[in-house]
């Protein structure tokens, strides 16, 4: 009897050390989205102003994104809420993990937020989310705005 009980805590062990492999593979490919930063991404941008230090005083506009980078590094994507079409580039930023964006913001609702954004795009494995900060290249209200958000897969 007890060599049946060692068998089956054997046969436990088993299982259970499958089940952690399953799980850390599971893991690891759902993460694993964050290497690079090619295809869709979804979460909510904000505009803001920037003071002379960079640091974000005023809110102009929130709005949910879609933003969807091809291969070939071409950006697309709408903000809804204020009614912006993207369009762009992206190309590898250090790694392909992170890429640097030149944006096209154009036929919004309100007609200060239309222009050309240079930012980037930062992904974090750990944290399964990307930062994105791009910086209008005009003053808006004679003070620089910044997009920021973050995006998830």
């Amino acid at each position: 009897m007890s060599r049946r009980r060692a068998g089956d805590n054997r046969g436990m062990r088993r299982t259970l050390l499958a089940l952690a492999t399953a799980g850390c593979l599971a893991t690891g490919a759902h993460a694993q989205g964050y290497a690079d930063y090619h295809g869709a991404w979804q979460g909510t941008l904000l505009f803001s102003s920037l003071d002379k230090s960079g640091f974000q005083v005023t809110r102009h506009a929130s709005s949910p994104a879609r933003l969807e980078i091809a291969d070939d590094g071409g950006v697309s994507g709408r903000l809804p809420a204020v009614r912006c079409t993207i369009a762009g580039t992206a190309a590898d930023f250090r790694t392909t993990a992170h890429a640097e964006l030149q944006l096209d913001l154009s036929a919004c609702q309100d007609p200060r937020l239309n222009g050309r954004y240079q930012g980037r795009l930062l992904t974090s494995l750990a944290l399964e989310h990307a930062s994105l900060r791009a910086k209008a290249t005009a003053a808006f209200d004679r003070e620089p705005v910044e997009l920021s958000g973050i995006l998830r897969r």
